[in-house]
């Protein structure tokens, strides 16, 4: 995804104000990917900054975990590594805050489930789905049904819409691609009748919703 992104710390401590990533970028492109390190097996979550087209890395952030999303703006933070002047490799706390670039015609996310019944959704099932339009917001919230506080992803869809709302407990970011992202987390399906609440996986992959463009007169005429 596209954004301009900031931090709010250096060499571990909070910044009066939070300052480029990168000098000198006003857009970079925020990839979220797992990798396997040199000397270690077990692979590990990692976010990027790269130059928009190029797999150039720029800057890193390990075991990045989301925490707030409101409007435009996602906040991610995780441990920044740097060599230190012994030469061992050091690692501090970060958040970058990451404005995401968007058109005009931008008026929201298009999501669609990944998972249902906590079972991961078919790769054919899942590319016919069209998914919900609307809006999301991201941030920290006491979970009744885990019993503690955790992050909680909520999305409503358009006021043309009935579609309730959708909610994602402990929700994390799965992966960030160019035009899309995937958010995991857990869905509470409430109680009813003799069966109890319960708890499943869930996700949802998230697009840019577009709005669609007014048919000009002479293109209502031609679809009649």
């Amino acid at each position: 995804m596209k954004a301009r992104v900031t931090r709010r710390r250096d060499n571990g401590a909070v910044l009066p104000q939070p300052v480029p990533v990168v000098e000198g970028a006003s857009l970079l492109e925020v990839v979220v990917v797992e990798i396997t390190e040199q000397g270690n097996r077990r692979p590990v979550k990692v976010a990027r900054l790269q130059p928009i087209g190029e797999r150039r890395i720029l800057a890193q952030l390990k075991l990045p975990k989301l925490v707030k999303f409101v409007g435009w703006t996602m906040v991610l933070s995780g441990i920044e590594e740097f060599r230190d002047s012994y030469q061992n490799t050091r690692g501090v706390a970060q958040t970058w805050v990451c404005e995401l670039f968007t058109q005009p015609e931008v008026v929201g996310f298009r999501v669609r489930d990944a998972y249902e019944q906590g079972r991961r959704i078919s790769g054919s099932v899942f590319r016919n789905t069209s998914g919900s339009r609307g809006t999301m917001a991201i941030d920290g919230e006491y979970s009744a049904a885990l019993q503690r506080h955790t992050t909680c992803a909520k999305f409503r869809s358009h006021p043309s819409s009935t579609a309730p709302e959708k909610r994602l407990v402990d929700c994390y970011v799965e992966f960030m691609a160019e035009t899309s992202f995937e958010l995991g987390g857990l869905c509470v399906r409430d109680a009813h009748q003799d069966r109890p609440e319960r708890i499943e996986r869930g996700g949802w992959l998230c697009e840019f919703d577009i709005k669609e463009r007014e048919l000009s007169k002479y293109e209502a005429r031609m679809l009649r």
